[in-house]
C-alpha cells in the first residue's frame, strides 16, 4: 500500500517541502520503493511508492503534466486500465507511460470532475489544479483506500495515515 500526503496553503503563502517530507518520513514504511517530493509556491506534495503491478514500474510520483499546471499524488490502482487508456488515446490523449497514475492524471485533463465515472479501482487521490488555484481530492467508490484531511480555513493538509497530519505544529 503506497501513502500521499500534501500541504496546500490556499491564502497564496509559500509552502516548503520540508513538513512534506516529514509527513512521508513518518510513513515510509508505505514506500519501500521509494519517496519522492514536489513543491511549488503554495503547494507540497509527496508519494510513497509501493509498485503492485507490472503498470507501476513505470510510475514517478508525484506526476504532473508538461507545464505542472496540474500535479497528482495516489495511493491506488486502475482496474479498468485497457477501456480508460484506450478512450484516453481516442479523445487525443498523449500518455507517455503506462502508469495508472498517468491514465488519471489524463483522465482529469481531458473530463475534469468527471473523470471519476470513467475509472474503476481501489484509490485515494489529490490533484493540484493550479489554472483553478483548487484541489481535486477522490477516493474510489467503495472508500477502500485511507484518506485522512485537516483543514483550517487557509490550510489544507491531508495524508494516508492520521500521525503525519497531527505531527504538524499548527493541527491541534
Amino acid at each position: 500500500m503506497s501513502g500521499i500526503a500534501g500541504i496546500i496553503r490556499f491564502d497564496g503563502a509559500p509552502v516548503e517541502a520540508g513538513p512534506v517530507e516529514k509527513m512521508t518520513a513518518a510513513m515510509a514504511y508505505r514506500g519501500p520503493d521509494g519517496i519522492h517530493h514536489w513543491a511549488k509556491g503554495s503547494v507540497a506534495l509527496g508519494q510513497c511508492m509501493l509498485r503492485t503491478t507490472p503498470e507501476s514500474l513505470e510510475e514517478t510520483q508525484p506526476l504532473a503534466n508538461e507545464d505542472e499546471s496540474l500535479v497528482l499524488v495516489m495511493d491506488g490502482r486502475v482496474d479498468n486500465w485497457e477501456e480508460l487508456r484506450r478512450e484516453l488515446l481516442a479523445k487525443g490523449a498523449r500518455l507517455r507511460t503506462r502508469a495508472d497514475a498517468e491514465l488519471v492524471l489524463r483522465a482529469y485533463e481531458t473530463w475534469g470532475r468527471e473523470c471519476l465515472a470513467r475509472i474503476d479501482g481501489d484509490f485515494a487521490l489529490v490533484i493540484w489544479d493550479a489554472r483553478r488555484q483548487e484541489a481535486f481530492c477522490a477516493r474510489d467508490r467503495m472508500g477502500n483506500k485511507p484518506f485522512h484531511y485537516h483543514w483550517d480555513g487557509r490550510t489544507f493538509a491531508f495524508a494516508s495515515e492520521l500521525h503525519p497530519i497531527l505531527a504538524l505544529p499548527w493541527v491541534p
